[in-house]
């Protein structure tokens, strides 16, 4: 199966939150406070080490007026991307796969 037009590399909602907020001069610790969030669970969801929740981007959304289904859609794009770069589940895919011809 190809790569079913995803990009080269997933990318992570965090990145373009990231990209918003050094375009706007706020800083991470600012906007953490502003948002009622910790500076480590910001600092980790813009650099891609947290996944974005409904809620978490629903209050960026809120803090930025960036759209929170669009981070979603970017969230579960990279959720299967890097499921798809797993090689363990790929093995246990392919399994599935053979059982599954056969049924």
């Amino acid at each position: 199966m190809g790569n079913l037009g995803y990009g080269a590399y997933p990318t992570h909602p965090g990145e373009v939150l990231k990209d918003e907020i050094e375009s706007r001069g706020i800083t991470q610790r600012k906007l953490a406070e502003g948002m009622g969030l910790t500076y480590s669970v910001v600092n980790e969801i813009l650099n891609a080490r947290r996944p974005l929740t409904a809620k978490t981007a629903l209050m960026f959304e809120a803090a930025l007026d960036v759209p929170a289904d669009s981070l979603m859609y970017l969230q579960s794009k990279y959720n299967m991307q890097m499921a798809r770069a797993d090689k363990s589940l790929n093995g246990l895919l392919k399994s599935i796969r053979k059982i599954a011809a056969v049924l």
